[in-house]
């Protein structure tokens, strides 16, 4: 009994801090327009995973602004180099990212925001699966799906910094019936992103 009542009051205790905090900061609560200075954002930053490096040009905008939670699209072009010379494979691809975290505002002072992200990647191929060169824009194509953790360190008022940390599941279509190698066709894959963003 005394640590189930423990419980309760580290929970009224958390609320009661939370709510004073909130109060001593203003913060406005449920639903608020996301057209802030941060409604939109221009992205470019490069990743490298255990299956290739890219570059990728983002473009995002705020979809939902609850009390300090927000969700975020990420809608970017991204341009990859397997880690294979002979001869040089390229991917070419469009990625749909969803962020969900707290608050990203620059407040006057360099700060470090947090949230979760999932991603889903839709692409072509430079090369058959015999390693030869192909239309890039043929089939067959590729497709990523995954997730991770990210954060945004606010340098002022337009800029941020960002690093991401995740991983996913990149697979060829039909891959393995065309003979495409393991290490592309269904690969499992870990990856860490290093970018800026421009915010309007």
């Amino acid at each position: 009994m005394k640590k189930y009542m423990l419980v309760i009051n580290i929970i009224f205790l958390s609320l009661f801090c939370n709510k004073l905090y909130s109060e001593e900061n203003n913060e406005k609560k449920g639903f608020q327009s996301v057209l802030d200075n941060r409604f939109f954002s221009i992205g470019l930053f490069s990743s490298a995973d255990s299956i290739k490096t890219s570059v990728n040009i983002e473009f995002g905008f705020k979809l939902m602004k609850y009390n300090n939670f927000q969700i975020k699209s990420y809608t970017s072009v991204v341009g990859s180099k397997i880690y294979d010379d002979s001869p040089q494979m390229y991917q070419l691809g469009l990625m749909q990212k969803f962020t969900f975290g707290g608050d990203d505002e620059y407040k006057g002072t360099i700060s470090i925001s947090r949230y979760g992200f999932a991603f889903g990647s839709f692409g072509v191929l430079s090369f058959d699966a015999d390693k030869s060169g192909k239309f890039l824009f043929s089939e067959p194509y590729y497709f990523e799906v995954g997730g991770g953790a990210g954060f945004n360190i606010n340098v002022n008022k337009h800029v941020a910094i960002l690093l991401e940390f995740g991983g996913g599941l990149h697979m060829v279509v039909n891959g393995k019936e065309l003979g495409y190698p393991a290490k592309i066709n269904k690969a499992g894959f870990g990856r860490m992103s290093i970018g800026a963003r421009y915010y309007f």
